[in-house]
């Protein structure tokens, strides 16, 4: 059993901007990047690129292979199922969901999450409001005990996780690291 892995979700057919993992960032595709950034968290011992099953999500498999990356094909609509994939067959304590848009997430984020996580025995964490420069530590075993997810969680995956009270949680604050997380910037659309 591992102690932490990362999940980089992604897929080809984006309802809002399509192939965006291929688009060039510095050099490289963002998901040739996303790749890097997980393989650069020493904390994580393994990083699965989770997709969905069109044929062309397929097209990622060189680049997360290439990278040294785990390529994982679940559901191409519930996301929620892929994590619930992952989990069975990577069992981990600890999950780190890492969304593929999200392609200023920075290792040192990563890490602070999950410390804290860990130090506080927490089920769930993240740094407020929900950062597009970090991304989420879940605790494994939640997978399991929330078996009939949400509309919002099959689509976002740890909204009901969020949303429950008896889900142990904690976050970094809003300005963590002299950061604005407020700032969404995410790979959304062309703008």
């Amino acid at each position: 059993m591992y102690k932490a892995i990362i999940v980089l979700q992604g897929r080809v057919k984006s309802s809002r901007l399509p192939a965006k993992g291929f688009f060039s960032f510095y050099g490289e595709t963002i998901w040739a990047r996303m790749c890097k950034i997980a393989n650069s968290c020493t904390f994580a011992e393994n990083v699965i690129f989770a997709t969905g099953k069109s044929d062309d999500n397929f097209l990622a498999e060189s680049i997360a292979r290439d990278a040294g990356v785990e390529f994982l094909v679940g559901s191409e609509s519930n996301v929620y199922d892929r994590f619930c994939k992952v989990s069975k067959e990577y069992p981990s304590e600890f999950i780190v969901r890492v969304t593929c848009d999200n392609y200023l997430v920075q290792p040192e984020l990563l890490e602070a999450i999950f410390n804290l996580v860990q130090s506080q025995n927490a089920d769930y964490g993240f740094i407020e409001p929900l950062s597009h420069y970090g991304g989420e530590i879940i605790r494994s075993k939640l997978f399991d005990n929330f078996k009939n997810p949400s509309k919002k969680a099959k689509e976002h995956v740890t909204w009901d996780f969020r949303n429950n009270e008896t889900v142990s949680k904690v976050s970094l604050p809003l300005n963590f690291k002299g950061i604005d997380h407020s700032n969404s910037i995410t790979l959304d659309n062309i703008d």
